[in-house]
């Protein structure tokens, strides 16, 4: 989905003219790349002072390069690139000192020395989730904020995935996996900008702050991670969280200043002539005027145009929840465990399939054998019944809940019984599938995802909440290891996060992954 204030894509034949030195062109051009440059250059520094001086350098960089770009339509790539390049040379150089204040007690006027976090909630209007998700982004580290630009592009239409990847220098999977792990970061800053926020404070977390000097940082989002991850009552603050990618889609841009706009255009017109002839048979701009002109159309652009894409919380979660899938098409595992004795050469298909081209049924019984540690009984024998689900990467943390949420939390002999039982399951026959499992806990909920976090909810009787609470068994990362992937979305499986919160989320290649979705079964605790 586009942006709603979307800015059109330079045609190769515009980059093709301005690279020929065509005045009107290049004026063109600048009009249709500044947007992008400064959201991304914004978002990545959140300095605004910094954004006007590194938005200017880029785009002369653009220009001053432009006679040598050999392909006009890989000019948007190009772009981006430079403007990424720019970003980390304002970082080598040093910063001025950011000046944010305590989330508390942000104004609701204008500030010229407001970062950029500010500027997008003054802007473009923005309330409830969709402000919460962008305050969030000032507890992230420089280089996560520089992927975090790129991806809110993405996101809102702005880039591909391709040029996501170009401009960091990076394979499509590298970039993904960066992706993925701001994204985390992002969702954990979420939970701690929710708990700060809320009214009235926990107490504990009060006691926690009462270092903290009012200046977000990567250093202190990990410290109130950690009382939020442990904490019920500030956890379950965050149980109505809309992941990231549902409340950016559709969210407009943040409009550029007309003094910058000026400013960019006034140096880039500065050394063309005062007249200068645009094509046979067209009359002659003044780049004065026009100038002129084009920070008119800027300025005068209604802020109501840009708050159109801050839609209500409930509006735009329920129409991202029924609508979103997964972020990129998996295949699923080809190495299943099998899940019953019926079932012990066909894998269980979560959804009827109509084609008579769908994936053919393996043959070999190699693809269905059960992991390595299985015995030699069946899946649903070594599945059903009361089980703890340990962590493969952190192997003294277990699945487990607090609140209503799924979190992986330390357990032991000494732990209290609460605990202990909390960290119990029993798997039964599948909800919306009996080959697959659902796991209930010793009060009768079930684990299930909603928007794609973990949480646990009495069984409502809908087909929806049967499908979100079935999991069907494949291999882990380890010997004897069982990763869940989720019923009703194939590719995407239960995993713990860096902050230990349950999410479901898409499959990827690399090995942290693997290892962070995978869980070992063992004797239950209660």
């Amino acid at each position: 989905m586009r942006s709603q204030d979307r800015q059109e894509r330079p045609d190769a034949a515009v980059v093709t003219a301005a690279r020929a030195g065509n005045r009107q062109a290049t004026e063109q051009l600048v009009q249709d790349c500044l947007p992008l440059v400064y959201n991304i250059v914004g978002r990545a520094l959140d300095g605004h002072s910094d954004v006007d001086d590194v938005v200017q350098e880029t785009m002369m960089r653009v220009l001053d390069g432009l006679p040598g770009l050999r392909r006009p339509d890989r000019f948007r790539s190009w772009l981006v690139a430079i403007t990424v390049r720019q970003i980390r040379d304002r970082w080598r150089r040093g910063r001025t000192p950011l000046t944010a204040e305590p989330l508390e007690e942000n104004t609701h006027e204008s500030d010229p020395r407001a970062d950029f976090s500010d500027l997008a909630i003054l802007r473009l209007a923005l309330s409830g989730q969709r402000r919460e998700a962008v305050e969030a982004t000032r507890w992230l580290e420089e280089e996560e904020r520089e992927v975090l630009a790129l991806w809110w592009m993405e996101s809102v239409g702005e880039l591909t995935r391709g040029e996501l990847s170009e401009a960091c220098g990076l394979t499509p999977q590298h970039a993904a996996v960066r992706v993925q792990r701001v994204k985390e970061r992002l969702e954990t800053a979420r939970t701690v900008v929710r708990a700060m926020t809320v009214s009235p404070r926990c107490p504990d977390l009060s006691a926690v702050l009462a270092p903290w000097d009012g200046r977000p940082s990567g250093l202190w989002r990990k410290r109130l991670a950690r009382h939020v991850r442990d904490c019920p009552r500030c956890l379950s603050n965050s149980s109505d969280l809309i992941p990231a990618e549902g409340l950016l889609a559709g969210l407009a841009l943040v409009p550029v200043p007309a003094g910058l706009t000026g400013l960019v255009l006034a140096r880039v017109l500065g050394a063309a002539p005062a007249e200068a002839t645009v094509g046979a048979g067209t009359r002659p701009v003044s780049g004065a005027s026009r100038t002129a002109r084009t920070i008119g159309r800027l300025a005068a652009r209604p802020v109501a145009t840009a708050a159109a894409g801050a839609v209500t919380l409930t509006a735009a979660g329920v129409a991202w929840y029924t609508a979103a899938g997964p972020d990129e098409p998996t295949p699923r595992p080809a190495a299943a465990a099998p899940l019953s004795p019926a079932a012990s050469s066909t894998p269980p298909s979560p959804r009827a399939s109509a084609s008579p081209t769908s994936t053919p049924t393996p043959t070999s019984s190699t693809s269905t054998r059960p992991p390595s540690s299985v015995p030699a009984t069946t899946a649903g024998t070594r599945f059903a019944g009361r089980h703890a689900l340990r962590s493969v990467d952190n192997p003294g943390d277990y699945v487990s809940q607090s609140g209503r949420l799924g979190v992986l939390a330390p357990v032991g002999a000494t732990s209290s019984a609460a605990t202990r039982r909390a960290a119990t399951f029993t798997f039964v026959p599948g909800l919306a599938d009996p080959r697959c499992f659902s796991l209930r806990d010793a009060t009768g909920r079930y684990l299930r995802h909603y928007a794609f976090r973990v949480r646990l909810d009495t069984d409502d009787g809908s087909a929806i909440f049967r499908k979100d609470a079935t999991f069907c068994p494949r291999s882990g990362a380890t010997a004897g290891s069982v990763s869940l992937e989720s019923y009703n979305y194939p590719g995407r499986y239960l995993r713990h996060r860096d902050d230990l919160q349950l999410w479901l989320d898409p499959s990827e290649g690399t090995a942290a992954y693997r290892a962070s979705r995978s869980f070992v079964l063992v004797a239950p605790w209660s």
